[in-house]
């Protein structure tokens, strides 16, 4: 992720891979799906939360505003010790709690609302921000946010694929960052692929951009050799 402003690096998004020998590179979308059903997936989303948190570490020795982002099942979220588990990783990784950014989409309205509000405002009141991801995509991603105090919300890149030439999706932008901004919430746009996406969206009250014109998913070494 990159300043909208200054296109400086802030931030990443800590992403999953799985190397097979029989089928190579398996996109998560084929895989977590399938693990999220397997009560061993808990163990698996401790261990991306503490890898994410040692790794990014790391990156904060040349990038002291760095934060990274990390994907939330809802399988996590129904867990009763999960605000417990968050504490514990920072406290066994020394990671700072305002570096990181725990993000989740429309499918937690799936779970109890009390129980929402509750681990936003425990981890957010030690300085942890939460994003909503894909923001747009759904029926209920405004009553979400009506809902749960998020620190940014992230406009799904469908939404502006086409907006260097399709006005509906200049305005749904401008919609979505107004939506955004009545909230308190900071506005980073996913899909960032041309040169004239990011002028386009730099006229709008947008944070930051996340997208393959910035960079492709790549492995940590790379990335700390990129910064």
């Amino acid at each position: 992720m990159v300043s909208a402003k200054n296109e400086k690096v802030i931030g990443a998004e800590a992403l999953i891979r799985w190397r097979n020998d029989e089928y190579g590179m398996v996109p998560p979308d084929h895989f977590i799906p399938i693990l999220e059903r397997d009560p061993l997936f808990i163990n698996l989303g401790r261990w991306i939360l503490k890898t994410a948190m040692e790794d990014a570490k790391k990156l904060l020795v040349d990038c002291p505003d760095f934060v990274i982002n990390v994907n939330l099942s809802y399988a996590q979220l129904e867990k009763p010790d999960f605000v417990d588990m968050i504490l514990e990783l920072l406290a066994e990784t020394g990671f700072p709690a305002d570096h990181l950014c725990l993000e989740v989409t429309e499918r937690c309205r799936l779970l109890d609302m009390a129980l929402l509000k509750n681990i936003f405002v425990n981890l957010q009141a030690r300085g942890i921000r939460f994003a909503l991801d894909d923001f747009g995509t759904g029926f209920s991603s405004v009553g979400i946010v009506k809902e749960l105090t998020f620190d940014t919300i992230k406009i799904d890149k469908s939404f502006v694929q086409n907006i260097e030439k399709d006005v509906k999706e200049r305005e749904l932008v401008g919609f979505f960052t107004s939506v955004a901004s009545t909230f308190g919430a900071k506005v980073c746009v996913e899909g960032i692929e041309t040169c004239e996406m990011k002028s386009i969206l730099q006229q709008y009250p947008v944070t930051s951009f996340q997208g393959y014109y910035y960079s492709k998913p790549i492995p940590l070494e790379q990335f700390m050799a990129v910064l």
